[in-house]
């Protein structure tokens, strides 16, 4: 079935499976009530055209995409050249989300100064700090590197809907089902650590990857789903 596998990963496949995954996402996004906590909270950086780092956990990525209404200020997604970051990538595409090849766990310097100079350009990142493979809810060492480097600040986002199926995948992905309720909601920020030392590094770590999962189980909470 060699014809099978090359099928699937050839350009044409890609860019069909993504149309599908973007026509369910409208799907999703159309039939449910959302609400929006804390989007004042983005807006004041976007304001003050001061940029900033996006991040929310890879298992749920699925209705992010719906969550940037700025369309007229610039957002990007680090997404890694694995194949299922490039069908994530040409999903997220259908909204008008560009993409950076790279991945924050493997420290590629190149895709690292990249991303700075996005960044120093105004425009603003969007990274799952446990992507691409896990470990599930455990934030890379990386995002603070780039955090420090750009001297930007961390915004924590997460969504969550009252009808949902858990995948049995790494990531526990949250699969969103139409016809219900959904929430958007944003973090405080997180400031990046003043020096490179270690144990200045690895306690930011901490408090971005507790604030995440804290987010997560409140938005959860709020939807009557429970942890």
């Amino acid at each position: 079935m060699r014809w099978l596998r090359h099928l699937l990963r050839s350009e044409f496949s890609y860019r069909f499976f993504a149309f599908l995954a973007a026509t369910y996402i409208r799907l999703v996004f159309f039939t449910c009530k959302w609400n929006v906590l804390g989007k004042e909270i983005p807006e004041s950086y976007i304001q003050a055209k001061k940029p900033f780092i996006v991040c929310f956990w890879h298992g749920r990525l699925g209705m992010l995409a719906c969550a940037w209404t700025w369309k007229n200020h610039p957002f990007r997604m680090l997404m890694s050249t694995h194949r299922d970051g490039l069908l994530i990538a040409k999903t997220v595409g259908h909204f008008g989300i560009t993409w950076v090849a790279g991945s924050t766990q493997r420290g590629g310097t190149e895709a690292l100064r990249g991303l700075i100079k996005t960044l120093r350009k105004g425009e603003t990142i969007g990274i799952t700090p446990d992507g691409p493979r896990g470990p599930s809810q455990v934030a890379s060492i990386g995002v603070i590197t780039l955090a420090k480097l750009a001297k930007v600040d961390m915004v924590p986002i997460t969504f969550s809907t009252s009808r949902r199926h858990r995948l049995k995948t790494w990531d526990r992905f949250h699969l969103p089902f139409p016809f219900g309720r959904g929430l958007f909601l944003w973090g405080d920020p997180i400031s990046p650590p003043t020096s490179g030392d270690e144990t200045e590094m690895e306690k930011t770590r901490q408090l971005l990857e507790t604030k995440m999962t804290d987010l997560q189980n409140k938005a959860d909470e709020l939807m009557g789903l429970g942890r």
